[in-house]
């Protein structure tokens, strides 16, 4: 690409800044797929559910993008009807082990967001 003036260099600064802006947000949103996905899968399912709504797994959710203090994210858990309950099983209780799901998704997903991060920035 040649660049004959300054008007020119300043619009292909712009124009590559929206692109890398677009690449950001795919990012963030890939990754966070991934992340949710694997928490699903995680998930332990109880074969005694007392609660009578469908199991936790069911109620994984992706919030939307923040883009506020200019860095990206997008919070990834469960929803509020049944998340309340995601710590007891992944923290323990007194009757309990903790099983840490949520942190053996973390772990599990961390190089295939990262692999995918890689992917979605490329210029």
């Amino acid at each position: 690409m040649t660049v004959t003036g300054e008007n020119e260099l300043i619009a292909n600064l712009e124009r590559l800044e929206k692109m890398e802006e677009s690449k950001a947000r795919k990012a963030t949103r890939d990754g966070a797929k991934i992340f949710r996905d694997k928490l699903k899968t995680n998930t332990p399912v109880s074969d005694e559910d007392h609660s009578g709504k469908t199991p936790l797994a069911e109620h994984t959710k992706m919030g939307n993008l923040k883009t506020t203090s200019g860095d990206y994210s997008i919070d990834v858990g469960y929803d509020t009807d049944k998340g309340w309950i995601a710590h007891f099983p992944n923290s323990g209780t007194s009757k309990q082990r903790p099983q840490h799901f949520i942190e053996k998704s973390q772990d599990q997903s961390k190089t295939e967001v990262l692999s995918k991060f890689v992917e979605d920035l490329q210029v």
